[in-house]
């Protein structure tokens, strides 16, 4: 069985939820049995399976990307930093919320 990140990264991601895989089979639609074999990477998980199953567990996208990656503790200026693919209007107010968000952080641990 060859490692896959994504999946690593779901499993722990499982894990962390403390969710069982009888739990994240029904957050993703599938069976017991489908979700197992994609946990142990003899089966590969749908778009829409996997889609259902990052929202049931609360997470994103990104935070499977980065984990898969082994990108913990990203700041607000690393997602700032990774908006730059964005079209520039999405990027402005992406960056604009972040700043907010950070700032009203450092007002209240300040």
């Amino acid at each position: 069985m060859a490692e896959i990140p994504i999946i690593t990264a779901l499993i722990a991601r499982r894990k962390a939820a403390e969710k069982t895989q009888e739990e994240a089979a029904s957050m993703a639609g599938l069976s017991l049995k489908t979700y197992q074999r994609i946990e142990n990477g003899t089966a590969d998980i749908r778009l829409k399976n996997y889609l259902a199953l990052i929202r049931g567990l609360k997470v994103t996208d990104l935070d499977i990307a980065l984990d898969s990656l082994g990108v913990s503790g990203a700041t607000p200026w690393d997602v700032a930093a990774a908006s730059r693919v964005l079209p520039p209007e999405a990027r402005a107010v992406l960056v604009s919320m972040i700043m907010i968000i950070y700032r009203d952080v450092i007002e209240k641990d300040g």
